[in-house]
């Protein structure tokens, strides 16, 4: 099935973007992915691996297509490892600040967050007991904060998730720690 324009125009109006994923001589058409489908996506690899994780991406983002892309192998194992680049995101910038505060930037949007400690992400991780994907990081954004644009405030645009919780990784690992046997 190729849709014609006027599907791909109500496709962009009901999901916003929509990509054409072509493998070999079939076509799928996928939708962006929210957070709630990388959660849903992350969830189905830590209990049943690789595999189960572009399963479930494919299943959540498809909106068209020939089916074959997710239920023959041919077409199916070359997809799985093309949905990788959903996960090219803008970097953030980060700029260390007075006080032990540093400022995260995605695009024109920023927000400030204090020095991650030990104790916030012993406390991140009890607000997580189920061990849920990108949970910890929602929480322990949520007690760091400082200050914030809006743009922040939408937890399912991984555009805005992704480099979030990246930028604040690095954050908490800025010493480089090297472990030799001796």
């Amino acid at each position: 099935m190729t849709p014609n324009e006027k599907q791909i125009k109500d496709w962009k109006a009901q999901y916003g973007d929509v990509w054409e994923f072509p493998v070999d001589d079939k076509k799928a058409y996928l939708r962006d992915p929210k957070m709630t489908d990388f959660k849903r996506a992350f969830t189905a690899m830590q209990n049943e691996g690789d595999i189960a994780f572009g399963e479930e991406m494919l299943t959540s983002l498809w909106i068209g297509g020939d089916t074959d892309i997710k239920t023959n192998d041919e077409y199916f194992l070359p997809a799985r490892k093309s949905l990788i680049k959903f996960f090219n995101y803008d970097d953030a910038e980060t700029t260390t600040l007075e006080g032990r505060q540093t400022e995260i930037k995605i695009g024109e949007a920023r927000c400030v967050v204090r020095v991650i400690t030990r104790e916030d992400l012993r406390i991140a991780e009890k607000k997580n007991p189920s061990n849920k994907p990108f949970v910890t990081q929602e929480k322990l954004f949520e007690m760091v904060c400082v200050e914030k644009d809006a743009f922040f405030d939408d937890k399912n645009n991984a555009a805005i998730r992704f480099p979030l919780y990246q930028a604040m990784e690095r954050l908490q690992n800025q010493k480089v720690a090297i472990l030799k046997k001796l």
